[in-house]
């Protein structure tokens, strides 16, 4: 898979097809990225390793995708009031970080990972508190 200019390969993949099989349906998945402003098209080219000059090309269309509305790249640190330790509620727990206070990123989050069994994606920078923040989903 190739953009329109024929300067990216976006996709690559060997497909073997024996001729038992050449009659049956056959599905290839895979991801390729797409770019704003939205390119009129990609191209699949398909090339036959054995027979010399034998290939296709065919255009995949991008005008009619149904694409879903683009979200924030992230979640905004909101402007909360730290939570203290006692928010933990377990005198045991408690005693298990050495700060009175949880720091902006953990308060935020503070709910989610303590109290739930959800699943979380957390990315900040370093130092922010990302290893407390997966020692409370534990607890």
């Amino acid at each position: 898979v190739e953009d329109f200019d024929d300067e990216h390969v976006y996709h690559k993949e060997r497909f073997v097809l024996v001729k038992a099989k050449a009659s049956e349906l056959h599905t290839l998945a895979f991801t390729i990225p797409l770019f704003e402003p939205l390119p009129p098209q990609y191209l699949v080219r398909v090339v036959s390793e054995t027979f010399l000059g034998c290939e296709t090309v065919v255009a995949l269309p991008l005008s009619s995708l149904n694409l879903p509305a683009a979200g924030p790249a992230h979640t905004p640190l909101l402007d909360l009031r730290p939570l203290p330790r006692a928010a933990l509620g377990n005198a045991d727990f408690e005693k298990l970080f050495r700060f009175d206070h949880f720091n902006p990123v953990q308060t935020q989050i503070f709910h989610a990972a303590y109290r739930t069994d959800e699943n979380l994606l957390v990315g900040a920078p370093t130092g922010s508190g990302k290893t407390v923040t997966a020692e409370l989903a534990i607890l």
